[in-house]
């Protein structure tokens, strides 16, 4: 074989290779790299959102895992943060008019609109089918606001109780939040369809920031000194303990078979995981750095990281797909989350190749 052709050759066979090479080793990835600061990612599917500080003001960006391609959602003199994202809809906190207000973003039509706009202070959007729930002190106390999309209105909510109601968290049309009316925090579900609404926890410690995936609720629970993670079927209505270690665990959020939080074990925040059907814990990060704001979807959980002097987005990819295939009451069946990119061909095609051009020598 002519040496040029064998030169051809051997860098095709180097830029088949790397994309494996790259793959094996990307259990854990770097999202962003701007010096500013990246914080509070959310995810749904391959889209990653998070906030973005590198034009002095806050912004919204996505990042897109199946193109590699990075976007700036948000444009303006004033801040936009705390993105949520389902489907193709971003729901962010706005500051445009001085005080907090809640803006949504439709990714098809590039446009975006405030859905609410008042006085006081509306913060932590989250999103999930036609529903938007966000925190708000309109009434005096911390409450629970919820817009639907698909009509355009606001969701009237039963009376608070004497307390606050904080935390919300959505999957479709349930609902969990934080409710304090016992005179302490515990976990309750409202459904928008049955207009029920259902203390989940009775213990008469606190119970924090939960989540919702299909059937299943998490938190972060008081009720042992420190923070755990705890469960709950709601079909079942059975409890399950998570977390054992005596420091603390937070902020935990669920997607199919896995949960994850920050864990304080370490002394600063790392992310850990835990997959329910097994039962296995894992530390998902080991660099001694903070650690802390995960999000998941499937197979990839993303997170805030300070390692490089400055807050970033990374992202671990799981080894296989977690959950069902589906998201109940959602538009159409979502396919299952894939994986990065693992072309198991392609070493079969660049051994193939190398024979060809030691035979022909």
């Amino acid at each position: 074989m002519h040496m040029s052709a064998r030169i051809f050759l051997t860098f095709l066979c180097l830029a088949l290779l790397l994309p494996v090479v790259w793959c094996v080793q990307a259990a854990e990835v770097r999202i962003t790299s701007d010096p500013a600061d990246q914080t509070s990612p959310a995810i749904w599917m391959d889209k990653i959102v998070w906030t973005d500080a590198r034009n002095k003001n806050l912004d919204v960006y996505m990042f897109d895992t199946t193109t590699g391609n990075e976007t700036r959602i948000t444009k303006g003199p004033k801040d936009r943060k705390s993105p949520a994202i389902w489907e193709n809809t971003i729901a962010a906190v706005d500051l445009t008019y001085g005080s907090p207000d809640i803006y949504i973003y439709n990714l098809v039509t590039r446009s975006g609109r405030q859905i609410i706009t008042a006085a006081t202070n509306q913060k932590f959007p989250r999103i999930s089918g036609n529903y938007v729930a966000w925190e708000t002190s309109r009434n005096g106390d911390n409450d629970i606001a919820v817009y639907n999309i698909s009509d355009f209105r606001e969701v009237r909510l039963p009376a608070a109780g004497t307390g606050s109601r904080r935390s919300p968290a959505l999957w479709n049309d349930r609902m969990v939040y934080a409710d304090t009316s016992s005179g302490t925090s515990t976990i309750h579900l409202y459904d928008f369809t049955t207009k029920e609404d259902t203390r989940l926890t009775n213990d008469t410690s606190s119970q924090f920031n939960p989540w919702l995936y299909e059937d299943l609720v998490v938190w972060q629970d008081n009720r042992n000194g420190n923070d755990d993670i705890y469960m709950y079927n709601i079909t079942s209505g059975v409890e399950k303990r998570i977390t054992t270690d005596p420091a603390d665990q937070r902020n935990p959020r669920i997607w199919g078979d896995r949960i994850v939080w920050e864990d304080y074990r370490n002394g600063n925040p790392d992310i850990y995981m835990y997959t329910i059907s097994t039962g296995k814990e894992e530390d998902l990060t080991s660099d001694p750095a903070i650690q802390r704001s995960p999000a998941i979807w499937g197979d990839k959980i993303v997170w805030e990281d300070h390692r490089n002097g400055n807050a970033d987005i990374y992202m671990y990819q799981a080894e296989t797909p977690a959950g069902s295939s589906s998201a109940p009451g959602a538009a159409g069946n979502q396919p299952e989350p894939t994986p990065m990119p693992l072309p198991g061909v392609l070493p079969l095609i660049a051994a193939a190749i190398l024979l060809i051009s030691v035979r022909r020598r």
